[in-house]
């Protein structure tokens, strides 16, 4: 969609490298029923403007579904153009079958940066890229061809203009479901002809793993580990694979776990925890975190002052949003410093509400394990007269353990998230609904997120890491319902038994990738990034982009539609 054009835009601007920008122009065309492409007076205008480009510009629009519009604006020499397409004569359009197809050059404008050593560090000693020691057992040094295979014998490592599509999705209208853009109408509010159709910007991340050159000599790192927050199912196997490719795949033997936090970084009486391939073998089988957990204790100088002094130059921070803003900010205290330090983070949130990434570890296992407090809430609502089983799951700003939760049951009759102001009274409220449920079935189960209506048990001030208090919707709920209804109210909340437990094969798998791709990110050089699965690829993304708000569930997203369409519930519209 967005590339097609970049040939139709050469004769207006042609690039002669990758690093050269170019002019930006906007070209528009608008097609008729049955008759030539003719550029709209604004195209005409433009300089080079030929009939060569036209005609492009109508194959790519016959090849797109009979787009009669094509907006296309040119921003790099990287080949970044921009496509809108709206088919409203799709009908009277003929296909070229002998059309070539397009390629799409990623680099330059597009893609999101992420931080190098080589941008920030400002140390006395040089800093040098060396070839990369790692290897597999498939691919390691072959007696008689030197020291290390030959890169065409393995593959071993990832080019560094390899890229991942961050949006796998260009919507085609802002009125198509979940569209993430919105109508794009001239300054003084009229509706024009380009108002419902999108424009697609892509943007790529960098594409995770090992690299052919390195900045770190193996023998010389000092690596740490920090767990910071709650904890998640996972993390442990966070830990041994962070553990296991820096001393199998690198050769690293200083690696220290940072106990309880970042306090544990300055705080009297805690001591490093040394790990090695001995002592965290089988760590994966234990729930809970080996080095602990902790809220608080972010002082940055204070931390990069232990840093120093400790001789790191590796920090892995296992975290969520907080814990994340918390590493961007020792990576950019310790570049600052002219430390050659690598930050990279690891997000661990088990709300999932983390941006862009495809979902945060612990997510899957918690959802799974829900599965238990939910089935044993419907066990005991339909073994009751008027029974009402209630399960409420983690979810502070976000509901998707909550909703997914849900839905993977089958057998929830309401679910409530914070992303869902809903009404506990009048005719379209919650209540209501639940004598409705209890005079046609006999029985209700409704789950809630621990951050649903808030607006009825609000609290106030912040936790110890920095998070807003949560009122306790749990009970308050139950009192509610017993109090409007006869009824049999069991309620159930699993929060630490969900927490605690293991990962299942699909989280552990991930944690792997995660904890390998970390170690592969900062032997790169890369400083003030995180590691996740975009688009089921693991990428390199800056911290910067992930914790610009919390992802949060989508009231008009697919998802939350299935859901609706599972549980049966109305609209709890918020009275006026």
């Amino acid at each position: 969609l967005m590339a097609a054009v970049s040939g139709a835009v050469g004769a207006v601007s042609c690039p002669l490298g990758r690093d050269l920008l170019t002019h930006r122009v906007r070209l528009k065309f608008t097609l008729k029923p049955r008759a030539s492409l003719s550029p709209s007076p604004a195209s005409a205008r433009v300089p080079g403007a030929t009939n060569d480009v036209i005609n492009k510009a109508s194959v790519l629009s016959r090849r797109l579904g009979g787009a009669p519009r094509v907006v296309g604006s040119r921003s790099s020499a990287a080949h970044v153009t921009r496509a809108v397409v709206a088919p409203n004569y799709k009908d009277d359009l003929d296909f070229d079958e002998d059309d070539d197809a397009y390629t799409w050059r990623v680099g330059g404008a597009n893609d999101i940066p992420i931080r190098h050593l080589r941008d920030v560090y400002r140390g006395e000693a040089p800093l040098v890229a060396i070839p990369n020691p790692f290897c597999t057992s498939s691919s390691c040094p072959v007696a008689g061809i030197g020291d290390r295979t030959p890169l065409n014998l393995n593959r071993m490592f990832v080019s560094e203009d390899d890229r991942v599509l961050l949006k796998a999705i260009a919507f085609g209208s802002p009125d198509s479901l979940a569209a993430q853009c919105s109508f794009d109408c001239s300054v003084d509010g009229s509706f024009d002809e380009t108002c419902d159709v999108c424009s697609f910007t892509p943007e790529f991340c960098y594409r995770a793993g090992p690299r052919a050159k390195i900045y770190f000599e193996p023998a010389e790192v000092h690596a740490a580990i920090v767990n910071c927050g709650g904890l998640c199912p996972g993390i442990n196997d966070v830990v041994r694979s962070v553990v296991n490719t820096l001393e199998v795949g690198y050769g690293v033997n200083k690696i220290s776990g940072i106990r309880f936090g970042w306090g544990g970084f300055w705080k009297d009486g805690v001591e490093n925890m040394p790990l090695t391939r001995r002592n965290t073998s089988g760590v994966q089988d234990r729930g809970g975190s080996i080095i602990g957990c902790g809220r608080g204790g972010g002082d940055v100088p204070k931390i990069v002052d232990s840093i120093e002094k400790q001789g790191i130059n590796m920090v892995f921070v296992i975290g969520g949003n907080g814990s994340h803003a918390g590493a961007n900010a020792i990576s950019a205290e310790c570049a600052e410093r002219g430390l050659k330090v690598s930050v990279v983070g690891i997000p661990k949130t088990i709300d999932n509400d983390i941006l862009h990434i495809d979902k945060t570890f612990g997510f899957d296992t918690a959802v799974e394990e829900a599965q238990k407090a939910i089935k044993a809430a419907a066990v005991e609502a339909k073994s009751a007269l008027n029974g009402v089983g209630v399960v409420k799951l983690m979810g502070r700003q976000s509901g998707f353990i909550a909703m997914h939760a849900a839905l993977a049951s089958g057998s929830v009759d309401v679910c409530l998230i914070p992303e869902v102001p809903f009404a506990m009274e009048g005719p379209n409220g919650v209540v209501e609904h639940i004598k409705s449920l209890l005079a046609t079935q006999g029985h209700a189960i409704i789950c809630l997120a621990e951050g649903a209506g808030q607006e009825y048990v609000q609290e106030t001030g912040t936790d110890a890491g920095g998070n807003p208090k949560l009122g306790d919707i749990g009970p308050w709920f139950c009192k509610r319902l017993k109090r409007e209804m006869s009824c049999d109210v069991k309620y159930i909340d699993p929060t630490y038994m969900v927490r605690g437990v293991t990962a299942n094969a699909h989280d552990s798998i991930y944690c792997t990738i995660l904890g390998q791709n970390a170690v592969h990110g900062a032997f790169a050089g890369y400083t003030g990034i995180s590691i996740g699965m975009v688009n089921t690829h693991a990428v390199f993304l800056p911290i910067e982009r992930l914790i610009e708000k919390e992802r949060l569930v989508d009231p008009d997203g697919r998802m939350w539609h299935r859901l609706l369409t599972s549980t049966g519930q109305p609209d709890f519209a918020m009275n006026e």
